[in-house]
């Protein structure tokens, strides 16, 4: 379970307020109340199973893909609730991004799985595709691995080689608010509370 801690915070990016999370009838998050201050970095450290990346999906709604899922409670981005029907997903995941430990490609290809973030944003030129789709496996040090297998299935690319498959390109709006789940070499200082600013 997270545990929370009450620090007065002005002009938060994103508040939350009294946030309860269900899987099915197992409650996975207790009446959570955090405040993230805007230009910082945050961590949630805890151990595994705590709830650190169910709470982090919440943020961007990707919990909303997961059968029997409910959720209770406000959460604002810029104060404006998240959780509403008329909120625009994909406007709402191209504010709030979320980096994975491990590779999580879509059942695509290798080549529209890069591309992803400019296909939802509607664009459609072939030309600025393929160079976005070159110079990101370049800049990964995949592109000589790939090259030749860019239209094969990203999920049967090998996890080690083919991380950069699961990223969904350069968006045109880049995230300003961004999450990661486990990241690589997060040191945990003994004594601090489960977030810190």
């Amino acid at each position: 379970m997270i545990q929370t801690y009450s620090i007065a915070i002005e002009d938060p990016i994103v508040e939350v307020t009294g946030l309860n999370f269900y899987y099915g009838s197992s409650k996975a998050l207790h009446s959570i109340n955090l405040a993230f201050p805007r230009n910082q970095v945050t961590a949630l450290i805890g151990p595994s199973g705590c709830g650190k990346s169910t709470f982090l999906r919440c943020l961007n709604r990707m919990n909303d893909l997961v059968d029997g899922a409910v959720v209770e409670g406000s959460i604002r981005l810029d104060g404006a609730e998240i959780n509403t029907p008329e909120t625009d997903i994909i406007s709402l995941r191209r504010r709030v991004g979320m980096v994975f430990q491990k590779s999580n490609p879509f059942p695509k290809s290798i080549y529209e799985n890069v591309i992803y973030g400019l296909r939802i944003a509607g664009v459609r030129n072939k030309a600025l595709l393929d160079e976005t789709v070159e110079k990101s496996l370049k800049n990964a040090a995949l592109w000589d691995e790939v090259k030749d297998r860019l239209h094969e299935s990203a999920p049967d690319c090998p996890a080690d080689r083919c991380s950069v498959s699961a990223s969904p390109g350069r968006l045109r709006s880049t995230p300003r608010w961004c999450s990661w789940t486990n990241p690589a070499r997060l040191s945990t200082p003994s004594r601090q509370p489960a977030w810190r600013i």
